[in-house]
């Protein structure tokens, strides 16, 4: 059974979201603050934290940077009612896997952890690797092959010296590699989708095409306005520094800056939209927490 450390002030919140995932076959350790669950990882350390971005004293950003320093491939998730796009890409450049605006969906909730320990558990850390940082695969449209295909990619963006972007890229990969095997091919195993990855000191480039018929790349612009409804095309634009459908809509180009050489994670996160959240009254109830949906079988 999974483990997750799930951290919200909010009793009704804690309750609720327990209750959900103990019934999706979740271990739920729950707990109210930073502090307190900075003790109960040090004791027994979990699959994956779902946190609150903002809390009383300390949130999520601050318990990110405490607890990478104790699991640097840490899987983190946040969720926050206060979300905003540019927040939204602040957490995933700190390191989460994921972010969730409440009231969020089940079936995103129950994805969102679970991709974030793929992510962990798919990748292969080797400290001076050398090698090509260039890779090209071509694998059925078969979501089981999600694992290897980033294990080949996050092994080319280590050598060309992005091991600090390497949770966006593989968030981006998943999802577009995700949405061409089940919008693409259509889930039909004996077509191929093909990967492409590159990187240098110029950037990275990470390529996903499928045989699909594709979609209307208009989407794509639509999707900044209306970011939660077409969440697949919002996450990928959010972890890239640069995103793009070129043919007729089946081939997904995703661009990664060269992070600099001074680049760390901050161990402090607070803005100007932070302290404002703060000031706010959250009133939340069980009931309105969750668009519960029905497991898909």
């Amino acid at each position: 059974m999974r483990r997750v450390l799930l951290v919200d002030d909010d009793d009704a919140v804690r309750t609720a979201l327990s209750m959900l995932l103990q019934r999706e076959g979740w271990e739920v350790c729950a707990c109210s603050s930073v502090d307190e669950a900075e003790r109960i990882f040090t004791m027994a350390p979990c699959d994956v934290v779902l946190s609150d971005l903002v809390m009383p004293e300390k949130g999520a950003m601050e318990l990110l940077a405490l607890l990478r320093q104790l699991d640097s491939r840490l899987a983190f998730v946040v969720m926050s009612g206060y979300l905003t796009d540019e927040r939204f890409k602040e957490v995933l450049h700190a390191g989460a896997s994921d972010c969730l605006s409440k009231p969020c969906e089940t079936d995103d909730l129950i994805r969102a952890l679970t991709r974030a320990i793929v992510l962990r558990s798919s990748v292969q850390t080797q400290g001076g690797l050398s090698g090509d940082h260039a890779m090209v695969v071509s694998v059925p449209a078969q979501l089981k092959q999600r694992a290897a295909v980033m294990t080949q990619v996050d092994l080319a963006a280590q050598a060309g010296g992005f091991d600090l972007r390497r949770n966006r890229i593989l968030m981006a990969l998943d999802e577009a590699f995700t949405n061409a095997v089940v919008h693409g091919a259509g889930g039909n195993s004996k077509l191929s989708i093909e990967v492409r990855a590159s990187f240098s000191k110029h950037g990275g480039v990470v390529t996903v095409s499928d045989p699909g018929p594709g979609f209307d790349p208009t989407l794509a612009e639509i999707v900044k306005d209306e970011a939660h409804r077409q969440r697949g095309l919002y996450l990928i634009r959010a972890a890239c520094d640069d995103t793009r459908w070129i043919g007729r809509g089946n081939v997904c180009q995703m661009v990664f800056k060269q992070p600099p050489a001074t680049e760390v994670i901050p161990s402090q996160h607070t803005t100007a939209i932070d302290g404002a959240a703060k000031l706010r009254k959250r009133v939340t109830t069980s009931c309105k927490l969750m668009t519960i949906k029905k497991a898909q079988p």
